[in-house]
């Protein structure tokens, strides 16, 4: 009966209709992918996509093709307070366009990405900073937890990843403590990234009056508008004086020691220091997004801080509704002032050819580039993508090297002895172009020192590849790469 069917008058129109339907769509779908005017590559790859493959091409598209509708740039953020840090910026801008009269040999050697991030992104420069660096979790947490302790006006906590465990019940008793001693505590956790934090622990949380909120939650109906633009984010802001951000996620894979399976090597750093009102200031806009409320008075969560000298600070952030990435353009604005070298480690390297072309030209230019990957794939897609990069980056002369003590998923880019920017964004199109991130720009000689330093020590957990090497693995994995790399734009 079942073959009859499959051979029948009726199954013939089903597929003929089902064929049309599909078509329909994808002609629909082409059509306004191209009046997005999104970045060429990535519109050719879904334009291919769905005309060569439609049926999975479709199914791709709702996945990871939707675009974020609502809008919230920070710039429509109509109060006095944020408005005041963007008359900073601006007021900046100008003083730095003449840098004969500023005594700052930073602003002399980064005028181009200073002036870039104070004009799109609103960052104003803050030269009090003290920051130290944290390169595991076992260490950033007792930190954290010791910090949370002491606060006695607020926490704003912002994460993409909360997963339940040691790290995760710590903080929370920590937290609810807290909160009846009256310190007001705000939570905004990534709706899939935090997808392994269990509904107890925010019942728990909830009920003692704590606000938690879910950052585009992944619900039906609404499930394929939402699988992209993730929150990506590490922000703890305590009574405006601390801030910490960077790579590191609540997780107790990152307490895992050195060598065992499953260990995550990371970067986050504190911060004492003016750049922490950056840190606040996308907080408030991003729970804004979420709640529409605003406080009537911000002042306490900007407090005046000691102006004593310190490093230089610039906050990145990126969104894809924001019209440009800015994450993207500090990434390419600061590979073009090298002059001797450029270290960079990254979990996920999918650049896009702006970026590719600027580390090859930097290497031909005779500039060191050095790049450190996973040698552990949490990822096989990803990391085949990129391991499709290495032989043309080993023909330029650029080093590579693969991590072999477990996964190191630090975000780390050194450029000379001077600039250094850790963050929350890969290397890649979804950081780029799709999710909501933060990055740190640190124009500090000390700071770059000792980032160096685990650089190094990180090469020497890492297995370096050579061309001839590369060049004998199999035809299976160099076909795995090559298609894995036509799908990178879509993802």
């Amino acid at each position: 009966m079942v073959l009859l069917f499959f051979e029948s008058i009726a199954w013939q129109w089903i597929s003929l209709i089902s064929m049309i339907v599909a078509y329909v769509f994808v002609v629909y779908l082409v059509i306004k992918t191209l009046l997005q005017n999104n970045n060429p590559i990535t519109t050719l790859s879904w334009i291919m996509v769905l005309i060569l493959i439609p049926f999975l091409g479709l199914a791709l598209y709702f996945l990871f093709g939707q675009k974020i509708t609502k809008r919230w740039v920070f710039r429509r953020m109509r109060h006095k307070g944020l408005q005041q840090m963007n008359k900073i910026s601006d007021l900046q801008l100008k003083s730095i366009s003449n840098v004969d009269h500023i005594d700052n040999e930073y602003v002399h050697s980064y005028r181009k990405l200073m002036s870039l991030l104070l004009k799109d992104n609103s960052s104003f420069l803050s030269l009090n900073n003290h920051i130290q660096v944290f390169n595991s979790g076992s260490q950033l947490y007792k930190s954290i937890l010791e910090d949370l302790e002491k606060a006695v006006s607020f926490i704003h906590i912002e994460y993409y990843l909360f997963e339940d465990g040691e790290v995760a019940n710590s903080i929370k008793d920590v937290l609810i403590r807290k909160k009846k001693e009256g310190v007001e505590i705000i939570m905004i956790l990534d709706g899939i990234g935090s997808r392994g934090l269990s509904n107890q622990y925010i019942r728990d949380l909830r009920s003692h009056n704590i606000e938690v909120s879910l950052f585009r939650p992944v619900r039906f109906p609404n499930l394929t508008n939402k699988i992209n633009n993730r929150n990506h984010r590490k922000i703890i802001v305590i009574d405006g004086e601390i801030g910490y951000t960077g790579g590191i996620n609540i997780a107790d894979k990152y307490l895992v020691n050195y060598g065992e399976k499953g260990f995550w090597r990371d970067t986050h750093i504190r911060i004492i220091g003016d750049s922490i009102k950056m840190l606040e200031a996308v907080f408030l806009v991003d729970r804004y997004y979420l709640t529409n409320h605003i406080f009537k008075d911000l002042s306490p969560y900007f407090p005046r801080l000691d102006e004593s000298e310190g490093a230089t600070v610039q906050v990145a952030t990126n969104s894809p509704e924001s019209g440009t990435s800015n994450i993207l353009n500090t990434f390419f604005t600061a590979i073009t002032t090298a002059k001797t070298s450029i270290k960079l480690v990254s979990p996920y390297f999918i650049p896009d050819e702006s970026l590719l072309m600027a580390i090859k030209l930097a290497a031909i230019g005779g500039i060191r580039v050095e790049l450190i990957l996973p040698g552990v794939k949490d990822s096989a897609f990803i990391q085949n993508t990129a391991r499709s990069y290495v032989q043309q980056l080993l023909k330029m002369g650029i080093d590579v090297y693969f991590y072999q003590k477990g996964f190191i998923h630090a975000k780390v880019l050194l450029i000379d002895d001077s600039f250094s920017m850790l963050g929350s964004a890969n290397f890649d199109y979804r950081s780029f172009y799709q999710n909501f991130e933060i990055n740190t720009l640190i124009y500090d000689r000390n700071i770059n020192k000792e980032l160096s330093i685990q650089f190094e020590i990180d090469k020497a957990d890492s297995e370096q590849i050579h061309l001839a090497q590369w060049r004998k693995r199999s035809w299976k994995n160099k076909l795995f790469e090559s298609v894995a790399r036509l799908l990178a734009p879509l993802m």
